[in-house]
């Protein structure tokens, strides 16, 4: 067992210490032993400890570490250490190439220059909370050999702790840190933001400057749909169906400095999804411009079976669906270039004419209702007045109607059921009649 006495400081001026061998050296109570790694693992200092017996279960507890693969002496790891094997493990566990690349970057651009070489073991909540701060003040790097950064937002400080905190919990979980101080400190506030739709006159000018160019089944579709961007390149032919009107969201592509992958759709699950009339035949219309493309390449065309493609045939990827929408945009004149605010003016569109939350959850593609709530909340009293203002004008009617014209339907009631030897029933909604009383 690599453990050793640290004698104190009586028995390091006594003889004895000096003359006997350090593994058979009888202690004081005042002395310390000191807990080696075996050879396997580098022969690590694992800390000193005050019994033998505290020394050796270090050691035993280094050895087990090792065989699930933690290696390392939770008193040397490092933030940066903790960190990389944290991103490991996200990526062993299937995390998609684009989630892992945000991950990645947040960590190096915000965590790993300020954090990146302090112990795990010696980090407090000070030292998190400090960090939040200078981040929310200074940011973090931009450029490789910058000092400092730009400003960040609360919500990018907010990811990066979140980040932070989610390697603490897996290096609790694994025994590599003794607990979470990401815990003890409050993460930055965000105030909601409120999604981006487009007016009625913006999506008329939209429509307008699309039509007839190689964007306009996919700005068509984009609006009436409000499937994802990587949703919308994911489209084949294969997963249409113009007969029926009927779309199949089954994949996504996603694109990471050039490299472009096929993945399953943000919840993991397909929809099925109807088509509105203008969608059909803005489909029929890629279809044939598909087809002039062909013609036209001829050899060189390559036919991947994708809904939207480049004049070779190539299936568009969403970087660039998101220059040329921004381009369109500008020749429109309307108030957003982002490719995202079409699928929240979809969604805007269904929740303002009064489509409940679960029918949208479905139509967009969110793991559920609640998610829809958490996005477009804003957009909900709006649609309670409208059904309330319903509500009122049905009770309105219902209040305007000549209650000496009821009264008399019911006394003829009355009389028939009398004449014919029935009992009374009240009519539904009304109280019984009670003559006198």
């Amino acid at each position: 067992m690599s453990v050793y006495v640290k004698p104190c400081a009586d028995c390091r001026r006594s003889r004895r210490a000096k003359t006997t061998p350090a593994r058979k050296r009888k202690v004081c109570p005042d002395c310390r032993w000191i807990a080696i790694a075996p050879p396997s693992l580098a022969r690590k200092s694992l800390g000193v400890f005050g019994t033998k017996r505290e020394a050796e279960s270090a050691v035993n507890e280094a050895v087990l570490n090792a065989e699930r693969g933690i290696d390392l002496a939770p008193s040397r790891v490092t933030v940066k250490e903790l960190l990389d094997r944290y991103l490991a493990d996200r990526e062993s566990l299937g995390r998609g190439a684009k989630t892992m690349d945000e991950y990645r970057r947040f960590n190096a651009l915000y965590i790993e220059p300020r954090l990146g070489s302090v112990a795990v073991a010696k980090l407090r909540p000070g030292h998190v909370s400090e960090w939040i701060a200078t981040l929310l003040k200074e940011g973090g790097l931009v450029l490789k050999n910058a000092e400092k950064g730009r400003v960040l937002s609360p919500k990018t400080v907010r990811h990066a702790f979140a980040l932070l905190s989610g390697a603490f919990s897996w290096g609790t979980r694994v025994q590599l840190v003794a607990r979470n101080v990401c815990e003890l400190v409050s993460a930055p506030s965000v105030r909601p933001s409120e999604a981006k739709a487009l007016t009625s006159d913006e999506i008329t000018r939209l429509l307008f400057v699309s039509r007839g160019s190689r964007w306009g089944a996919f700005v068509t579709l984009a609006l009436t749909l409000g499937a994802r961007r990587g949703e919308m390149c994911g489209l084949n032919w294969e997963h249409v169906d113009l007969e029926v009107g009927r779309l199949t969201i089954r994949q996504s592509i996603s694109q990471i400095k050039g490299s472009v992958t096929v993945k399953g759709t943000k919840s993991g699950r397909s929809r099925v999804l109807p088509i509105s009339r203008m969608a059909i035949e803005a489909l029929k219309t890629q279809k044939a411009l598909q087809a002039e493309d062909r013609m036209r390449a001829g050899a060189l065309y390559r036919d991947e079976g994708a809904l939207f493609t480049d004049e070779l045939g190539h299936r568009l990827t969403p970087r660039a669906a998101t220059n040329a929408f921004a381009r369109l945009a500008v020749k429109a004149g309307i108030s957003t270039t982002r490719l995202h605010d079409t699928r929240h003016t979809a969604a805007t569109a269904m929740l303002s004419n009064g489509v409940d939350p679960t029918t949208a959850a479905a139509i967009l593609g969110h793991s559920s209702p609640t998610v829809t709530l958490q996005i477009y909340s804003h957009l909900v009293p709006g649609a309670q007045r409208g059904a309330l203002d319903r509500l009122g004008e049905h009770i309105e009617a219902l209040a305007a109607t000549d209650c000496n014209q009821i009264a008399t339907t019911r006394r003829l009631a009355k009389k028939k059921a009398r004449r014919s030897g029935l009992p009374m029933v009240a009519g539904t909604g009304f109280e019984p009649v009670t003559f006198g009383l």
